[in-house]
């Protein structure tokens, strides 16, 4: 007397029974629709990352060659910017007790000497925002005469 193996016995009894035929394929069936599904999530998600990379990195990029324009415009101003930005950096930084015993005097002098570039700085930088202000109320100003003066030029006539 021959002996079935359980896998034996369960291949049988899925190709003698329909239902069990039909259930495995509904099975397979929703299992290669998931498989669609995901497939179709992970490429729609990859390529919104993708876009959403250039985006970012085109505006970072926008805004790196705006910047270097403003600098080379006025330099003067992004040099005091910046010296501001280290004082206000280095007087908002606390203090540490290796630093103090290390420079001693020195720390007190640099701190001093920073600080009145910062105040030169910041008089320079506002000295430059007046003078463009200036500037730019003249020329605003001369368009505006100019306009009127062609306005009424052209009334006369």
């Amino acid at each position: 007397m021959a002996t079935r193996t359980e896998s034996e016995n369960d291949t049988q009894t899925a190709s003698g029974n329909g239902a069990d035929a039909a259930t495995t394929a509904r099975v397979r069936e929703a299992l290669g629709g998931a498989r669609t599904r995901a497939s179709e999530a992970y490429s729609t998600a990859r390529e919104r990352t993708s876009a959403a990379y250039e985006s970012a990195r085109e505006r970072a990029s926008s805004a790196t060659r705006q910047t270097a324009q403003r600098v080379e415009t006025n330099p003067i101003v992004a040099v005091a910017g910046g010296l501001a930005v280290g004082a206000i950096l280095g007087a908002i930084l606390p203090r540490t007790e290796r630093e103090l015993q290390t420079l001693g005097g020195v720390g007190h002098k640099v701190t001093d000497a920073a600080r009145e570039a910062a105040n030169t700085a910041v008089e320079t930088g506002r000295q430059q925002v007046n003078e463009l202000t200036s500037n730019a109320m003249a020329k605003v100003g001369g368009a505006v005469v100019q306009a009127v003066v062609s306005g009424e030029g052209a009334q006369n006539q």
